[in-house]
């Protein structure tokens, strides 16, 4: 039904992009809607997929065409739905997922939450060697301004991002005590540097 959305970014929630379209609010879930900070109150495009259950309609959003199209060869997999999806695609490094899956590399793969080891077998089952790596990752969004954020935001802007992936509350905790952040600066950073953290340790 729909294909993408011209709009404006009004705001940003821990799993969520909030885009004015002729007048009208969406909610849009994506993977670390951080990503998108630098463009608040700005015009972007978002590429789109609207999930429609028994309770409830859903859109997803992405950066480009074919971060969409990994998403839905992800979804396709069975034990995999659009939360685990977006929690995949959130570590930000769709050329390492799919290497990942090419060279059957499982212990990667478990790292995702909602990810067993039956899931990531079946993952490499169904998508080995059929996924392609070209620009998926050749749309960089511009980089956020060199402001430092409030740390108290950061460290709750993270914490909810994270919880909204699906981490345990002590998982936060752990990669908050133990990841490198030094030198982050923005909550879209250190979601990245957390979640290449969790799937290397």
């Amino acid at each position: 039904m729909y294909e993408f959305f011209q709009g404006q970014l009004v705001s940003i929630e821990s799993d969520a992009l909030i885009i004015l379209v002729n007048g009208v609010g969406y909610r849009v879930i994506t993977a670390n809607p951080y990503r998108f900070t630098p463009l608040i109150r700005q015009e972007l495009t978002v590429w789109l997929y609207l999930a429609v259950a028994q309770d409830n309609v859903r859109l997803y959003g992405f950066k480009s065409k074919e971060e969409k199209q990994l998403f839905l060869e992800l979804i396709s997999v069975s034990g995999i739905g659009p939360r685990s999806a977006l929690s995949i695609l959130a570590l930000d490094d769709h050329s390492g997922l799919i290497r990942a899956i090419n060279t059957g590399d499982v212990k990667f793969l478990t790292k995702f939450p909602g990810v067993g080891k039956k899931t990531a077998q079946q993952m490499i089952l169904d998508l080995q060697d059929k996924l392609v790596s070209a620009d998926v990752d050749s749309q960089p969004l511009p980089k956020t301004p060199e402001v430092k954020t409030n740390e108290p935001v950061y460290l709750s802007e993270l914490t909810d991002a994270l919880t909204s992936l699906g981490y345990t509350a002590r998982q936060i905790e752990r990669v908050k005590a133990k990841a490198d952040f030094s030198g982050v600066d923005t909550t879209a950073a250190a979601i990245r540097v957390a979640l290449r953290f969790m799937t290397a340790n």
